[in-house]
């Protein structure tokens, strides 16, 4: 009896984060901002729990994903009309480095060090910062980089 119940538990979860992730929009991975990163966490607790303790009903686990689907879209809003809470709480883009100088307070203040922002450099394809001339610190952590016209180093 109780295998039946946690088999429940389970696909109604499963179908549950599916309707929850059509509902909010679901980014790809590489593309998680810290919030996101904490509502796939609550997601996965809030199902978690609820599958592996029995004393937890399977209504009780829809109706939390419910208000925290709720929540989650209520912060969307938000973020999508105030930009001041966006940049607070997800980012923005920084520059780090300018006509090839880098600004090593944005470095230092994102807690990238010379061979982390080196690695990111060549995975843009730049091996000497000669060529570039703007790389953006993204909000996801990636590196976008905008090349000199006149690469001295060619």
């Amino acid at each position: 009896m109780q295998i039946g119940m946690d088999l429940l538990k389970l696909i109604m979860g499963f179908l549950a984060l599916i309707f929850c992730l059509k509902c909010t929009g679901a980014k790809s991975i590489s593309n998680l901002t810290p919030i996101d990163f904490i509502w796939s966490i609550m997601l996965s607790e809030i199902v978690g729990n609820g599958l592996y303790d029995p004393s937890v009903k399977w209504y009780y686990i829809l109706a939390m994903l419910s208000v925290w689907v709720i929540i989650k879209i209520i912060f969307d809003i938000l973020i999508y009309h105030y930009d001041k809470l966006e940049k607070f709480l997800i980012g923005d883009k920084t520059v780090i480095i300018d006509k090839g100088k880098i600004n090593k307070v944005v470095l230092k203040k994102n807690k990238i060090d010379m061979n982390q922002l080196s690695e990111l450099l060549r995975k843009q394809g730049v091996f000497l910062l000669d060529e570039i001339d703007q790389a953006y610190l993204e909000k996801d952590g990636t590196v976008t980089v905008k090349k000199r016209k006149d690469n001295p180093s060619k």
